[in-house]
């Protein structure tokens, strides 16, 4: 059965080309209908030193969700991220691949409200730029 996904994935140490590796990787795994513009975002509490870039990108696959976490988790490693422990979530990160959303239809993702601000703010920005609906439209021809 295929699925839609919501991904969202953050940098703060060399975001540019960690956020564009992450893509790539992604993107030979499943199949990519679009990707967001980039928020960057202040370091916030005392254990992040650099800004944040984030970026949401919708997916469509048949890989259940624990499949795509381990696809996931394999590429945060192989871009140098310590495998998971409770302190990671307090560190600097080349890259962090996260699950949002998973949905029946584009049409449903889309209705989904999100829990971080961040994301919120590409959602809307993206939503309002029509980028997330077009790109379906694209594919699905």
């Amino acid at each position: 059965m295929i699925d839609y996904y919501l991904i969202g994935l953050g940098s703060n140490l060399e975001p540019k080309s960690n956020l564009t590796s992450a893509c790539k990787s992604i993107t030979q795994a499943v199949e990519v209908l679009q990707s967001s513009q980039v928020l960057i975002n202040p370091p916030c509490g005392r254990t992040f030193h650099y800004p944040f870039h984030n970026q949401l990108i919708i997916v469509r696959s048949d890989k259940s969700v624990s499949q795509l976490k381990l696809i996931f988790e394999a590429i945060e490693i192989s871009q140098g991220r310590e495998p998971k422990c409770p302190a990671r979530k307090l560190k600097d990160r080349p890259i962090d691949i996260d699950i949002l959303i998973r949905a029946k239809s584009l049409h449903d993702l889309l209705q989904q409200e999100l829990e971080e601000s961040y994301n919120q703010q590409i959602m809307k920005e993206w939503l309002f730029t029509g980028e997330a609906i077009s790109s379906h439209v694209k594919t699905s021809h």
